[in-house]
Protein backbone atom coordinates (compact mmCIF):
# COMPACT_ATOMS: atom_id res chain seq x y z
CA UNK A 1 0.00 0.00 0.00
CA UNK A 2 2.79 2.19 0.63
CA UNK A 3 4.41 1.85 -2.77
CA UNK A 4 0.85 2.55 -3.99
CA UNK A 5 0.48 5.98 -2.00
CA UNK A 6 4.28 7.03 -3.49
CA UNK A 7 3.41 6.22 -6.87
CA UNK A 8 0.09 8.23 -6.82
CA UNK A 9 2.58 11.06 -5.07
CA UNK A 10 4.62 10.58 -8.06
CA UNK A 11 2.08 11.09 -10.59
CA UNK A 12 0.66 13.80 -8.71
CA UNK A 13 4.52 15.54 -8.58
CA UNK A 14 4.62 15.08 -12.63
CA UNK A 15 2.30 18.09 -13.20
CA UNK A 16 5.47 20.41 -11.75
CA UNK A 17 6.70 19.30 -15.56
CA UNK A 18 3.64 20.55 -17.18
CA UNK A 19 4.50 24.02 -17.78
CA UNK A 20 8.24 23.39 -19.54
CA UNK A 21 7.39 19.92 -20.78
CA UNK A 22 3.72 19.92 -21.97
CA UNK A 23 2.21 16.80 -23.32
CA UNK A 24 6.07 15.56 -23.55
CA UNK A 25 5.08 14.80 -19.35
CA UNK A 26 3.11 12.11 -21.07
CA UNK A 27 6.42 9.65 -21.00
CA UNK A 28 7.21 10.20 -17.56
CA UNK A 29 3.96 9.12 -16.15
CA UNK A 30 4.49 6.03 -18.97
CA UNK A 31 7.98 5.29 -16.95
CA UNK A 32 6.27 5.82 -13.50
CA UNK A 33 3.64 3.38 -14.87
CA UNK A 34 5.88 0.44 -15.94
CA UNK A 35 7.36 0.60 -12.39
CA UNK A 36 4.29 0.43 -10.38
CA UNK A 37 0.91 -1.27 -12.09
CA UNK A 38 -1.76 0.17 -9.87
CA UNK A 39 -1.10 3.20 -11.19
CA UNK A 40 -1.31 2.37 -14.39
CA UNK A 41 -4.63 3.24 -15.29
CA UNK A 42 -4.41 6.81 -13.62
CA UNK A 43 -1.06 7.78 -15.60
CA UNK A 44 -3.22 6.38 -19.06
CA UNK A 45 -6.05 8.23 -18.22
CA UNK A 46 -3.81 11.87 -17.46
CA UNK A 47 -1.61 11.00 -20.35
CA UNK A 48 -5.07 11.17 -22.50
CA UNK A 49 -6.02 14.52 -21.62
CA UNK A 50 -2.76 16.06 -22.14
CA UNK A 51 -2.46 14.22 -25.69
CA UNK A 52 -6.24 16.14 -26.03
CA UNK A 53 -4.70 19.38 -24.85
CA UNK A 54 -1.88 19.11 -27.24
CA UNK A 55 -3.44 18.04 -30.71
CA UNK A 56 -6.68 20.37 -30.27
CA UNK A 57 -4.35 23.43 -30.07
CA UNK A 58 -4.27 22.66 -34.14
CA UNK A 59 -8.45 22.80 -34.22
CA UNK A 60 -10.69 25.49 -33.34
CA UNK A 61 -11.36 23.92 -30.07
CA UNK A 62 -9.10 24.43 -26.84
CA UNK A 63 -8.62 22.51 -24.01
CA UNK A 64 -6.69 24.63 -22.11
CA UNK A 65 -3.26 22.85 -20.58
CA UNK A 66 -4.32 23.83 -16.52
CA UNK A 67 -7.79 22.48 -16.72
CA UNK A 68 -5.12 19.65 -17.00
CA UNK A 69 -2.95 20.28 -14.47
CA UNK A 70 -5.62 20.77 -11.96
CA UNK A 71 -7.11 17.14 -12.68
CA UNK A 72 -3.66 15.43 -11.32
CA UNK A 73 -4.93 16.98 -8.27
CA UNK A 74 -7.85 14.62 -7.16
CA UNK A 75 -6.64 11.49 -7.92
CA UNK A 76 -3.52 11.92 -6.06
CA UNK A 77 -2.99 14.36 -3.49
CA UNK A 78 -6.42 14.66 -2.81
CA UNK A 79 -6.86 11.00 -2.82
CA UNK A 80 -3.53 10.46 -0.51
CA UNK A 81 -4.90 12.96 1.98
CA UNK A 82 -8.02 12.43 2.31
CA UNK A 83 -7.63 8.34 2.60
CA UNK A 84 -7.59 8.55 6.39
CA UNK A 85 -11.28 9.74 6.68
CA UNK A 86 -14.70 8.61 5.58
CA UNK A 87 -18.14 9.64 4.12
CA UNK A 88 -18.48 13.14 4.35
CA UNK A 89 -15.22 14.31 5.74
CA UNK A 90 -13.75 12.90 2.98
CA UNK A 91 -15.43 14.32 0.66
CA UNK A 92 -15.16 17.94 1.94
CA UNK A 93 -11.17 17.59 2.80
CA UNK A 94 -10.81 15.87 -0.74
CA UNK A 95 -12.54 18.96 -2.18
CA UNK A 96 -10.67 21.62 -0.13
CA UNK A 97 -7.14 19.98 -0.95
CA UNK A 98 -8.18 20.16 -4.73
CA UNK A 99 -8.83 23.74 -4.58
CA UNK A 100 -5.84 24.74 -2.87
CA UNK A 101 -3.22 22.35 -4.69
CA UNK A 102 -5.84 23.23 -8.11
CA UNK A 103 -5.16 27.05 -7.56
CA UNK A 104 -1.20 26.51 -7.39
CA UNK A 105 -1.51 24.41 -10.55
CA UNK A 106 -2.97 27.34 -12.45
CA UNK A 107 -0.58 29.37 -10.99
CA UNK A 108 1.80 28.01 -12.84
CA UNK A 109 0.61 26.88 -15.92
CA UNK A 110 -1.68 29.39 -17.19
CA UNK A 111 -0.53 32.02 -20.06
CA UNK A 112 -2.08 34.85 -18.19
CA UNK A 113 -3.30 35.55 -14.86
CA UNK A 114 -7.15 34.37 -14.72
CA UNK A 115 -9.82 36.37 -12.32
CA UNK A 116 -9.44 34.90 -9.01
CA UNK A 117 -13.23 34.60 -9.44
CA UNK A 118 -13.08 31.94 -12.41
CA UNK A 119 -9.94 30.20 -10.63
CA UNK A 120 -12.06 29.62 -7.66
CA UNK A 121 -15.20 28.67 -9.81
CA UNK A 122 -13.18 26.17 -12.03
CA UNK A 123 -11.17 24.40 -8.90
CA UNK A 124 -14.39 24.07 -6.99
CA UNK A 125 -16.22 22.67 -9.98
CA UNK A 126 -12.77 20.21 -9.95
CA UNK A 127 -13.04 19.35 -6.27
CA UNK A 128 -16.83 18.57 -6.14
CA UNK A 129 -16.88 16.75 -9.29
CA UNK A 130 -13.67 14.53 -8.16
CA UNK A 131 -15.06 14.64 -4.67
CA UNK A 132 -18.23 12.81 -6.34
CA UNK A 133 -16.73 10.53 -8.52
CA UNK A 134 -14.26 9.24 -5.94
CA UNK A 135 -17.36 8.39 -4.03
CA UNK A 136 -19.83 7.16 -6.62
CA UNK A 137 -17.44 5.70 -9.06
CA UNK A 138 -15.44 2.11 -9.04
CA UNK A 139 -12.43 2.94 -11.56
CA UNK A 140 -11.40 5.93 -10.02
CA UNK A 141 -8.44 6.03 -11.65
CA UNK A 142 -10.08 6.89 -14.89
CA UNK A 143 -13.19 8.74 -13.91
CA UNK A 144 -12.11 10.98 -11.07
CA UNK A 145 -9.31 12.72 -13.48
CA UNK A 146 -11.26 12.46 -16.36
CA UNK A 147 -14.71 13.56 -15.44
CA UNK A 148 -13.20 16.71 -13.32
CA UNK A 149 -11.57 18.02 -16.31
CA UNK A 150 -14.40 17.31 -18.62
CA UNK A 151 -16.98 19.30 -16.01
CA UNK A 152 -14.21 21.87 -16.00
CA UNK A 153 -13.91 22.39 -19.80
CA UNK A 154 -17.52 22.52 -20.25
CA UNK A 155 -17.42 25.77 -18.13
CA UNK A 156 -14.69 27.29 -19.18
CA UNK A 157 -16.04 29.17 -21.31
CA UNK A 158 -15.72 33.53 -20.79
CA UNK A 159 -19.48 34.32 -18.32
CA UNK A 160 -19.58 37.28 -15.81
CA UNK A 161 -18.98 35.38 -12.26
CA UNK A 162 -20.12 37.24 -9.28
CA UNK A 163 -17.71 38.85 -6.72
CA UNK A 164 -15.43 37.13 -5.28
CA UNK A 165 -16.70 37.86 -1.72
CA UNK A 166 -20.76 36.48 -3.80
CA UNK A 167 -19.21 33.26 -4.81
CA UNK A 168 -17.59 32.56 -1.14
CA UNK A 169 -21.12 33.74 0.23
CA UNK A 170 -23.14 31.00 -2.19
CA UNK A 171 -20.60 28.44 -1.67
CA UNK A 172 -21.58 28.89 1.97
CA UNK A 173 -24.79 28.64 1.03
CA UNK A 174 -24.51 25.53 -0.71
CA UNK A 175 -22.45 23.49 1.47
CA UNK A 176 -24.69 24.55 4.62
CA UNK A 177 -27.57 23.23 3.30
CA UNK A 178 -25.66 20.03 2.44
CA UNK A 179 -24.86 19.45 5.44
CA UNK A 180 -27.92 20.19 7.13
CA UNK A 181 -29.32 17.70 4.79
CA UNK A 182 -26.64 15.14 5.64
CA UNK A 183 -27.25 15.61 9.51
CA UNK A 184 -30.60 15.27 8.86
CA UNK A 185 -30.20 12.18 7.45
CA UNK A 186 -32.02 13.00 3.93
CA UNK A 187 -29.20 12.93 1.62
CA UNK A 188 -26.02 10.67 1.79
CA UNK A 189 -22.52 12.07 1.33
CA UNK A 190 -23.07 11.36 -2.54
CA UNK A 191 -26.05 13.08 -2.92
CA UNK A 192 -24.61 16.36 -0.27
CA UNK A 193 -21.76 17.18 -3.17
CA UNK A 194 -24.48 16.79 -6.03
CA UNK A 195 -26.45 18.56 -4.15
CA UNK A 196 -23.54 21.40 -4.00
CA UNK A 197 -22.45 21.15 -7.32
CA UNK A 198 -26.48 21.58 -8.72
CA UNK A 199 -26.61 24.60 -6.18
CA UNK A 200 -23.44 26.17 -7.26
CA UNK A 201 -24.52 26.00 -10.82
CA UNK A 202 -28.26 27.24 -10.74
CA UNK A 203 -27.35 30.10 -8.90
CA UNK A 204 -24.70 31.09 -10.66
CA UNK A 205 -25.91 30.81 -13.88
CA UNK A 206 -30.19 31.25 -12.54
CA UNK A 207 -30.00 33.35 -9.36
CA UNK A 208 -30.60 31.82 -5.64
CA UNK A 209 -34.63 32.40 -6.50
CA UNK A 210 -34.05 29.73 -9.66
CA UNK A 211 -32.22 27.67 -6.72
CA UNK A 212 -34.64 28.19 -3.75
CA UNK A 213 -37.49 26.59 -6.28
CA UNK A 214 -35.65 23.50 -6.68
CA UNK A 215 -35.16 23.77 -2.82
CA UNK A 216 -38.19 23.23 -2.20
CA UNK A 217 -38.23 20.56 -4.41
CA UNK A 218 -35.59 18.52 -1.99
CA UNK A 219 -37.86 19.87 1.19
CA UNK A 220 -40.82 18.68 0.21
CA UNK A 221 -39.47 15.47 -1.42
CA UNK A 222 -37.38 14.63 1.77
CA UNK A 223 -40.63 15.68 3.94
CA UNK A 224 -43.48 12.91 2.44
CA UNK A 225 -40.73 10.66 1.76
CA UNK A 226 -41.01 10.25 5.58
CA UNK A 227 -45.05 10.61 5.21
CA UNK A 228 -46.79 7.45 6.60
CA UNK A 229 -43.69 5.59 6.19
CA UNK A 230 -44.68 2.70 9.16
CA UNK A 231 -47.15 2.23 6.52
CA UNK A 232 -45.13 2.24 3.91
CA UNK A 233 -42.69 -0.28 5.76
CA UNK A 234 -45.56 -2.69 5.88
CA UNK A 235 -46.36 -2.49 2.34
CA UNK A 236 -42.87 -2.92 1.26
CA UNK A 237 -42.64 -0.29 -0.81
CA UNK A 238 -40.54 2.56 1.59
CA UNK A 239 -37.53 4.07 0.58
CA UNK A 240 -34.23 2.33 1.43
CA UNK A 241 -32.64 3.50 3.96
CA UNK A 242 -34.78 5.64 5.71
CA UNK A 243 -35.77 7.68 2.52
CA UNK A 244 -32.29 8.76 2.33
CA UNK A 245 -31.56 10.14 -0.76
CA UNK A 246 -28.44 9.18 -3.10
CA UNK A 247 -27.10 11.15 -5.66
CA UNK A 248 -28.71 9.12 -8.05
CA UNK A 249 -32.26 10.60 -7.39
CA UNK A 250 -30.12 14.09 -7.43
CA UNK A 251 -29.52 13.67 -11.11
CA UNK A 252 -31.98 12.21 -12.13
CA UNK A 253 -34.52 14.93 -11.10
CA UNK A 254 -32.24 17.99 -11.34
CA UNK A 255 -29.92 17.43 -14.44
CA UNK A 256 -32.85 19.19 -16.47
CA UNK A 257 -33.13 21.91 -14.29
CA UNK A 258 -29.78 22.21 -14.05
CA UNK A 259 -29.21 22.65 -17.90
CA UNK A 260 -31.78 24.73 -18.32
CA UNK A 261 -30.73 27.29 -15.65
CA UNK A 262 -26.97 27.32 -17.30
CA UNK A 263 -29.31 27.90 -20.99
CA UNK A 264 -30.86 30.81 -19.20
CA UNK A 265 -27.57 32.46 -17.97
CA UNK A 266 -25.83 31.70 -21.37
CA UNK A 267 -28.59 32.88 -24.05
CA UNK A 268 -31.18 34.52 -21.20
CA UNK A 269 -34.56 33.58 -23.12
CA UNK A 270 -38.08 33.23 -20.62
CA UNK A 271 -38.63 30.37 -22.52
CA UNK A 272 -35.75 28.51 -20.33
CA UNK A 273 -37.67 29.49 -17.38
CA UNK A 274 -40.59 28.33 -18.25
CA UNK A 275 -38.94 24.65 -19.23
CA UNK A 276 -37.83 24.96 -15.93
CA UNK A 277 -40.60 25.40 -13.82
CA UNK A 278 -42.37 22.59 -16.19
CA UNK A 279 -39.23 20.24 -15.20
CA UNK A 280 -39.65 21.05 -11.38
CA UNK A 281 -42.82 20.94 -10.73
CA UNK A 282 -42.67 17.11 -12.27
CA UNK A 283 -40.41 16.30 -10.09
CA UNK A 284 -42.06 17.69 -7.23
CA UNK A 285 -45.53 16.61 -8.90
CA UNK A 286 -44.27 13.16 -9.23
CA UNK A 287 -42.56 12.43 -5.51
CA UNK A 288 -45.56 13.32 -3.98
CA UNK A 289 -48.26 11.52 -5.86
CA UNK A 290 -45.67 8.48 -4.96
CA UNK A 291 -44.91 9.23 -1.33
CA UNK A 292 -48.65 10.15 -0.91
CA UNK A 293 -50.57 8.21 -3.36
CA UNK A 294 -49.01 4.91 -1.75
CA UNK A 295 -50.80 5.17 1.63
CA UNK A 296 -54.22 5.48 -0.17
CA UNK A 297 -57.02 3.37 1.46
CA UNK A 298 -57.91 2.76 -2.08
CA UNK A 299 -55.75 -0.14 -4.81
CA UNK A 300 -54.18 1.90 -7.26
CA UNK A 301 -55.00 1.38 -11.44
CA UNK A 302 -52.47 0.79 -13.80
CA UNK A 303 -52.64 4.05 -15.89
CA UNK A 304 -52.45 2.51 -19.51
CA UNK A 305 -55.56 0.07 -18.89
CA UNK A 306 -57.57 1.15 -15.14
CA UNK A 307 -56.51 -2.70 -13.98
CA UNK A 308 -55.89 -2.63 -9.67
CA UNK A 309 -52.67 -3.74 -9.14
CA UNK A 310 -50.86 -3.99 -5.80
CA UNK A 311 -49.21 -0.60 -4.18
CA UNK A 312 -45.64 0.11 -5.51
CA UNK A 313 -46.32 -1.12 -9.07
CA UNK A 314 -44.93 1.04 -11.26
CA UNK A 315 -47.08 2.12 -13.22
CA UNK A 316 -50.18 2.24 -10.78
CA UNK A 317 -52.14 5.64 -9.94
CA UNK A 318 -54.49 6.77 -7.44
CA UNK A 319 -56.92 9.30 -6.99
CA UNK A 320 -54.88 10.94 -4.63
CA UNK A 321 -51.53 10.34 -5.93
CA UNK A 322 -53.18 12.35 -9.35
CA UNK A 323 -54.73 15.42 -6.70
CA UNK A 324 -50.81 15.45 -4.85
CA UNK A 325 -49.22 15.59 -7.97
CA UNK A 326 -51.44 18.84 -8.89
CA UNK A 327 -50.98 20.24 -5.24
CA UNK A 328 -47.26 19.85 -5.95
CA UNK A 329 -46.81 21.04 -9.04
CA UNK A 330 -49.26 24.38 -8.28
CA UNK A 331 -47.03 24.92 -5.20
CA UNK A 332 -44.15 25.57 -7.48
CA UNK A 333 -45.93 28.08 -9.73
CA UNK A 334 -47.13 29.72 -6.66
CA UNK A 335 -43.54 29.74 -5.30
CA UNK A 336 -42.70 31.54 -8.70
CA UNK A 337 -45.26 34.02 -8.62
CA UNK A 338 -44.74 34.77 -4.78
CA UNK A 339 -40.74 35.51 -5.33
CA UNK A 340 -41.66 37.55 -8.38
CA UNK A 341 -40.21 35.45 -10.78
CA UNK A 342 -43.33 34.93 -13.16
CA UNK A 343 -46.49 36.37 -13.60
CA UNK A 344 -49.67 33.97 -12.61
CA UNK A 345 -48.73 32.23 -16.09
CA UNK A 346 -45.89 30.92 -14.39
CA UNK A 347 -48.57 28.86 -11.85
CA UNK A 348 -50.24 27.62 -15.57
CA UNK A 349 -46.87 26.33 -16.73
CA UNK A 350 -46.27 24.65 -13.50
CA UNK A 351 -49.79 22.74 -13.31
CA UNK A 352 -49.47 21.69 -16.78
CA UNK A 353 -45.82 20.67 -17.17
CA UNK A 354 -45.83 19.02 -13.80
CA UNK A 355 -49.47 17.21 -13.91
CA UNK A 356 -48.98 16.10 -17.22
CA UNK A 357 -44.69 15.19 -16.41
CA UNK A 358 -46.12 13.07 -13.55
CA UNK A 359 -48.24 11.34 -15.18
CA UNK A 360 -46.07 10.60 -18.53
CA UNK A 361 -43.77 9.26 -16.10
CA UNK A 362 -45.88 6.94 -14.64
CA UNK A 363 -46.75 5.58 -18.14
CA UNK A 364 -42.95 5.58 -18.45
CA UNK A 365 -43.15 3.42 -15.42
CA UNK A 366 -45.95 1.24 -16.73
CA UNK A 367 -44.05 0.21 -20.12
CA UNK A 368 -40.44 0.91 -20.32
CA UNK A 369 -39.83 0.32 -16.43
CA UNK A 370 -41.63 -2.47 -16.27
CA UNK A 371 -39.99 -4.30 -19.17
CA UNK A 372 -36.38 -3.04 -17.92
CA UNK A 373 -35.61 -0.55 -20.34
CA UNK A 374 -35.25 2.05 -17.97
CA UNK A 375 -34.63 2.49 -14.31
CA UNK A 376 -36.85 4.22 -11.80
CA UNK A 377 -33.98 7.19 -11.95
CA UNK A 378 -34.05 6.78 -15.95
CA UNK A 379 -37.57 7.42 -15.87
CA UNK A 380 -37.48 10.50 -13.31
CA UNK A 381 -35.03 11.78 -16.06
CA UNK A 382 -37.22 11.70 -18.81
CA UNK A 383 -40.25 12.71 -17.59
CA UNK A 384 -38.30 15.66 -15.83
CA UNK A 385 -37.43 16.61 -19.63
CA UNK A 386 -41.43 16.36 -21.42
CA UNK A 387 -42.69 18.25 -17.91
CA UNK A 388 -39.39 21.12 -19.36
CA UNK A 389 -40.98 20.81 -23.02
CA UNK A 390 -44.75 20.78 -21.79
CA UNK A 391 -43.95 24.11 -19.33
CA UNK A 392 -41.65 25.76 -22.59
CA UNK A 393 -44.66 24.76 -24.78
CA UNK A 394 -46.85 26.75 -22.82
CA UNK A 395 -44.61 30.04 -22.50
CA UNK A 396 -44.73 29.70 -26.41
CA UNK A 397 -48.31 29.75 -26.81
CA UNK A 398 -49.00 32.70 -24.12
CA UNK A 399 -45.98 34.86 -25.90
Amino acid sequence: MQRDLAARIAVGMTALLIPYAGAYTIFLLAAISLLERRVRTLSASLSLLLFLSWGLRYTEIDLPLYLVAISFVPPTFAAVVSGRFHGLKESLVYMATTMVLGYLAVLATAPAELAPEKVLFLTTLAGLSGAFLHVASTERDFSVPFGSCMVMWLFSFEFTLPSLEKMILIYVFALSLGLAAYWMKAADAGAVMSEAIICLLVVLFGGLSWFLLLLSFYMLGSGFTRYGYARKEELRIAQSRGGRRGYKNVYSNSLIPLALAVCYGVYGSEIFFFAFLGAVATATGDTLASEIGETSRSKPRMITNFREVEPGVDGGVTCLGELSALLGSALIGILAVVTGMAGYHGVLAAISGGFLGTNFDSLLGATFQQRGILSNNGVNLVAALFGAVVGGAVWMILS
